[in-house]
């Protein structure tokens, strides 16, 4: 049994150690910037595959020649040899910004704070030895079309993993469960992910072994389907199997709907081991669509005591109407604080410095550029409220 375990763990070793050689392995991501016009010119590639290319205004690149590159090597196009480009790993911001969009995205910098003000994160789960939850699970709207190259990538990298993890085991508590309304362009959904991913260090496929699982929500097939693309192809798929993606049906005008049909039932009653017991399975949810204050009330019963409710809005009298509708109601949540995001050159309340060194016309001397940069698109803003939900025995004042 022991030599078993450290084969097993030989096997991890080699695999990290492949993975961080600093070279572009197949199915990364990867930007390539016009050594030119480095911050102005880029191109985000598709998951580097054989016989793909990346199409530039000079050229295609082969996706041949970037794999097995060390990061920030310079290529050229197969047209062009005097257009260098220089071969990066995108970040999360450039990643998000640069995919193809069909709904306007919340912007990284924004996300992110959001995410911040909400405090949710995960821990590595407890385990023990345990049964395994043997009930049909819903239909998952992300399955993997196995007749595609990078889903078959991750099916193989998925199954390999498998079979590294103990098997027998279950997490000692049920998972940490949020709830995300709506996907659109899936940058909220990356950065909630990046929060919860440790909580599924022993997931075998197998919900008795996840410690943290994301739900996100969306009515338009197209907008979802966008989001789980974008979450598919961040870094090799690393958060593909800590959300569950839900289309919501003609019946399901909203997460309120959602909150009552087979899916949250069997999340809430088999997952969540709530089964004949009251109490709500919930450790946050995450608003941004129209009419937040419709679906506060169903919400609010299925958060665990002290859970945010964080609502993204674009006006603050959206804000307003949630209040109103928490006071008239009398529902169970606090609102703790109101922000705005500040517009600005990449979103987040941010300003962008142009920080260069430059050459002077009138004297052909080296000089340093140090300033704020104008003339940029403006993008991001809107408003968040911050709620949290009271205990069961709390008193709920009203307006009258």
């Amino acid at each position: 049994m022991l030599r078993l375990i450290m084969d097993k763990q030989r096997i991890m070793i080699k695999h990290v150690v492949k993975r961080f050689q600093h070279t572009f392995q197949p199915y990364e991501t990867v930007l390539a910037r016009l050594l030119s016009k480095p911050n102005e010119k880029f191109h985000l590639s598709k998951p580097l595959q054989a016989g793909e290319v990346i199409n530039t205004g000079n050229g295609p690149i082969r996706h041949e020649d970037v794999i097995g590159k060390p990061y920030r090597s310079l290529v050229t196009s197969s047209t062009s040899t005097s257009h260098q480009y220089m071969l990066c790993r995108p970040s999360l911001e450039e990643y998000v910004v640069n995919k193809r969009r069909e709904a306007q995205p919340i912007y990284p910098l924004d996300a992110g704070l959001i995410v911040q003000l909400s405090d949710v994160h995960a821990d590595f789960p407890d385990m023990e030895l345990g049964p395994s939850i043997d009930v049909e699970k819903p239909a998952s709207f992300q399955r993997l079309n196995l007749s595609e190259r990078y889903d078959r990538f991750l099916h193989d990298r998925w199954e390999n993993r498998k079979s590294q993890l103990p098997q027998g085991l279950r997490t000692c508590a049920p998972p940490k469960q949020y709830l995300e309304c709506g996907t659109g362009h899936g940058s909220l959904t990356l950065q909630i992910c990046k929060e919860i991913h440790s909580g599924n260090a022993y997931y075998d496929g197998n919900d008795s072994t996840r410690g943290s699982i994301l739900h996100s929500l969306d009515r338009n097939d197209k907008h979802l389907a966008t989001g789980v693309r974008n979450l598919k192809h961040y870094d090799r798929g690393i958060y593909w199997t800590d959300v569950e993606f839900h289309l919501l049906t003609e019946s399901e005008q909203g997460p309120s709907q959602w909150l009552q049909g087979p899916a949250a039932s069997y999340y809430r009653d088999v997952v969540g081991r709530l089964a004949g017991r009251p109490g709500g399975f919930l450790n946050g949810a995450f608003l941004d669509l129209p009419s937040p204050q419709d679906h506060l009330e169903t919400i609010a019963q299925n958060l665990v005591a002290e859970s945010p409710l964080i609502v993204f809005v674009p006006s603050i009298t959206q804000l307003w109407d949630c209040l109103c509708q928490i006071k008239t109601v009398g529902i169970p949540l606090s609102m703790t604080r109101v922000l705005e995001l500040m517009p600005g050159s990449g979103g987040g309340g941010m300003r962008e410095w142009d920080l260069r060194r430059t050459v002077i016309r009138e004297t052909g001397k080296e000089s340093m550029v140090v300033r704020p940069k104008v003339g940029a698109r403006v993008v991001g803003g809107g408003f968040v409220g911050i709620f949290k939900k009271l205990p069961a025995d709390s008193v709920v004042r009203t307006w009258r």
